[in-house]
């Protein structure tokens, strides 16, 4: 009887053991798992800024202060002209739709 009892301390001693080393095991897995994520965090919040950095910038680069200094700047170049609604052709002045194609098509 006192040797199982020997045998079963034995065994318990060295699960108790095996327990120890696992769980430490998975405390080191845990905090480099850890680091790791906070380095994703981290990467992820320089990410946003530099999102939200270039949100600014379009937005001053779309503004119409700008897009009217960047006009003024090169009008000589892109020789623009102000629209105004008689610029626009009329419904009325469009040829009827597949015009050009029935012209195309008789033979000369």
């Amino acid at each position: 009887m006192m040797t199982l009892w020997r045998i079963l301390v034995a065994c318990l001693l060295a699960g108790l053991v095996y327990s120890a080393v696992a769980l430490y095991a998975v405390k080191i897995e845990t905090r480099e798992l850890d680091r790791s994520l906070n380095r994703l965090e981290a990467r992820g919040n320089a990410i946003r800024g530099e999102i939200a950095a270039l949100d600014t910038e379009w937005s001053y680069l779309n503004s119409p202060n700008h897009l009217y200094y960047l006009i003024g700047l090169h009008s000589d170049v892109l020789q623009l002209q102000e629209r105004v609604p008689d610029s626009f052709a009329r419904l009325s002045e469009l040829p009827p739709r597949g015009a050009g194609l029935a012209a195309q098509e008789t033979p000369q």
